[in-house]
């Protein structure tokens, strides 16, 4: 019976040392936390590193970091770190890329991202801290810009993220009709060209002719093909305002705003003679009475049959040529010039002083297809 007993209590000695001993296990612990940096002392009921997330309700992603793993078995002192991935979207010089980083401030995230340089101008100050839903922010590089302005071009270096704020950094005023070329809100970059032109719209008063009218009107009084200026014409005179815009002091264009009219323009009128005439006599006749000497009489014949077909009253519809000889202009032979005489004499002259004679412009003629 003895024994018996003594097996017995020896069973309930083993189990009562094996439920002290899991007790044990997760019995409270202090643990050292670091959440992004932020360090403190919690105390925890559990027996893995999943545990300490546990009870303080820390929920991390895979991207996440957490040091040691979650199935790390829990010690008193363990030291526990989470560093939380969150997104950094820098738009440098107007190109937009998003980054992933474990960094709590937008100086540390800067200089994971390769972005060192001290003069490149943030749209946010550096010290800036990164929570977990991370920053948009702009970062303006430093560059050379081509800027002219007033009749100079301008090298410049700048970290001006955009025309609008290069303007301010150079302190250049914009009157209201200034043009800028790229627009102002445009995004700077390297070796950019950037154009202002001062533009100066005004008023201008100005005294301008008005072009008067040529009135053709028949006359049967005179002779067919001739013309007779009966009233000269004359010009009138007009006010007119005009917007004139300038461009860096050049006009560029100009609108008529109103005119008056100052003086109205007196109309030409010319009379067209309508009267039939006929000429009798053979060509010899009109030839000898024109004074031409006999000996030039066939080197004349040729050259008016070429010129008009021996026509008084024909007229070059392209030059405006007339008469037998074809003058030009027709005003040379004056108000008769379809008198085949009057022309005749007048051919004489002319052949004379420019050739020496009939038969000189005669061998021109030939030769060049003109007299």
């Amino acid at each position: 019976m003895k024994r018996s007993v003594t097996i017995a209590v020896a069973g309930v000695v083993t189990v009562a040392s094996l439920s002290i001993g899991g007790i044990a296990s997760a019995a409270n612990k202090a643990v050292e936390l670091t959440i992004d940096g932020q360090q403190q002392v919690v105390h925890v009921w559990g027996t893995t590193v999943q545990d300490v997330l546990d009870a303080n309700g820390i929920q991390i992603n895979d991207a996440d970091e957490l040091s040691p793993a979650a199935n790390t078995p829990l010690s008193d002192g363990t030291e526990v770190t989470v560093k939380y991935v969150r997104p950094v979207t820098v738009i440098t010089d107007g190109v937009s890329q998003t980054y992933w980083t474990t960094a709590t401030t937008v100086q540390d995230a800067l200089a994971e991202i390769g972005l060192h340089d001290p003069a490149t101008r943030l749209s946010v100050d550096r010290s800036t801290p990164l929570g977990r839903e991370g920053l948009t922010l702009t970062a303006s590089t430093p560059k050379t810009v081509h800027l002219t302005v007033d009749g100079q071009t301008i090298d410049t270096v700048t970290t001006a993220a955009d025309v609008k704020s290069l303007l301010n950094e150079a302190g250049i005023r914009l009157g209201s009709n200034d043009r800028v070329t790229p627009e102002r809100n445009a995004t700077l970059t390297e070796g950019a060209t950037v154009q202002v032109q001062r533009v100066d719209v005004s008023e201008v008063n100005e005294t301008e002719k008005i072009d008067y009218q040529s009135v053709r009107a028949e006359d049967s009084t005179l002779a067919k093909g001739v013309t007779k200026v009966t009233t000269e014409g004359k010009p009138g005179e007009k006010k007119v305002l005009y917007q004139v815009t300038s461009v860096d002091g050049t006009e560029e264009s100009r609108t008529v705003l109103s005119e008056e009219v100052i003086t109205q323009p007196v109309d030409e009128q010319v009379s067209v003679g309508t009267k039939a005439t006929s000429y009798t006599g053979s060509h010899a006749d009109w030839m000898s009475a024109a004074g031409i000497a006999e000996s030039d009489w066939s080197a004349a014949e040729i050259l008016v049959q070429r010129e008009s077909s021996w026509n008084p009253s024909a007229v070059n519809a392209s030059s405006g040529a007339c008469g037998l000889v074809q003058s030009l202009p027709c005003s040379k032979l004056g108000p008769n010039w379809t008198d085949p005489v009057v022309a005749l004499k007048w051919g004489d002259q002319y052949v004379k002083e420019r050739y020496g004679g009939w038969q000189q412009a005669l061998a021109h003629s030939y030769s060049y297809g003109w007299y």
